[in-house]
């Protein structure tokens, strides 16, 4: 009998070894949530290979406490409900750790209800909504792209100096188009601006000639763009296509010129001034070397989604291993406060807010291409 009981204590401490090291080697699982299809389906890829880019390299260089990392991605169609219900999916059935996602801010909104419902991180890099570091915000939310809060005064400032005062708002209907437009409604009139009118479009939209007329007949100085993937590509070719661009100067959010539309646009972006956080060309070493190296992995120039879909994941793994823990409430208490240097530059993630501080650059399109005329103040 002593005997049994000594074989069958050996084989439970052989098992408890085993599982032990088991549950060592089972991956950080990055659940990865993104309008795949549809109007952003560029941005998503882009964020995605960003994404895995960076894993890549982490598990190259040993992965995190002894485990690698896995993203796992889901196609929410920019729909919030399919958003929900994917998320879901991914903690239930694929053990998620942490997240990162998504497009479009009303799916965003949505995701941040289930991070603090099941107590998991949400990294946001694409979605711009304010409501997200705003009234809607979480503990478990970190978003490392900027808002229209960020740079709208930059921009206002600019367009109002130099290229005039009645503004004209053409605005995707939907969280993120109608979050841009407030900041901007508050921030024009603030600098003697004045908007004599605004109309919405649906998200998708195909053609847009219907609301020109509307445009025209107003006469504006500037007509103020809110739109991105592929409704920026069909607003921007039709602007040129209809003749507003000689009648009035045209300008917009930074998604409306961002690397990922700018190919499918060309020269009708020609002119085109807007303020962002992010151009290719940013010229220094750490933002050089890694254009090169995004470059060559993925064939085309990265956009903003793609450098901030890449520092959402080394941000969120430098936070791991200071933690010591994928435990969610000590990577919050890294996070917080924390400072990141990468091909942005070096960032602070506020520890209230927790929306990141950022650089905004002065962008103007020549050629089908950014080219930066300065630093915002």
């Amino acid at each position: 009998m002593k005997r049994i009981i000594k074989v069958l204590g050996l084989i439970l401490c052989l098992g408890m070894i085993f599982c032990g090291s088991a549950s060592a080697q089972k991956p950080i699982v990055i659940g990865s949530i993104w309008g795949i299809t549809g109007t952003y389906a560029l941005m998503a890829k882009q964020a995605t290979d960003s994404i895995q880019m960076a894993i890549d390299e982490i598990n190259a260089a040993g992965g995190l406490l002894g485990r690698k990392l896995e993203q796992v991605k889901e196609d929410d169609e920019n729909n919030p409900a399919i958003s929900a219900r994917k998320y879901e999916r991914l903690v239930l059935e694929k053990g998620m750790d942490f997240c990162i996602g998504s497009v479009a801010s009303s799916a965003t909104l949505n995701l941040m209800q289930l991070a603090n419902k099941y107590n998991k991180i949400l990294m946001v890099s694409i979605s711009q909504s304010m409501d997200i570091t705003g009234k809607s915000r979480n503990k478990q939310t970190f978003r490392v792209n900027a808002n229209p809060g960020i740079t709208s005064g930059a921009l206002c400032d600019w367009l109002v100096k130099n290229m005039g005062k009645n503004f004209y708002l053409l605005t995707v209907d939907y969280a993120w188009g109608r979050s841009t437009s407030e900041a901007y409604r508050k921030a024009l009139p603030d600098r003697g601006a004045t908007i004599i009118g605004e109309t919405f479009f649906p998200l998708e939209t195909k053609d847009f000639a219907s609301y020109f007329g509307r445009i025209k007949a107003a006469k504006p100085d500037i007509l103020f763009i809110t739109a991105a993937g592929n409704d920026a590509i069909s607003v921007v070719t039709q602007v040129e296509q209809y003749g507003l661009k000689q009648m009035m100067a045209i300008s917009g959010d930074g998604s409306l010129v961002s690397g990922d539309v700018l190919p499918g646009q060309g020269k009708s972006a020609d002119g085109i001034i807007t303020a962002d956080y992010y151009a290719p060309i940013l010229d220094t070493p750490e933002n050089k070397a890694w254009v090169a190296k995004y470059k060559s992995l993925y064939k085309e120039e990265p956009s903003k989604f793609s450098v901030s879909s890449y520092e959402a994941m080394n941000w969120l793994a430098q936070a791991i291993k200071k933690a010591g823990s994928t435990d969610t409430d000590k990577v919050i208490a890294a996070l917080e406060g924390s400072t990141y240097h990468g091909p942005q530059g070096v960032k602070v993630m506020d520890p209230d807010s927790h929306q990141t501080s950022l650089e905004i650059y002065m962008i103007k399109i020549a050629d089908g291409k950014p080219t930066i005329i300065g630093k915002a103040k």
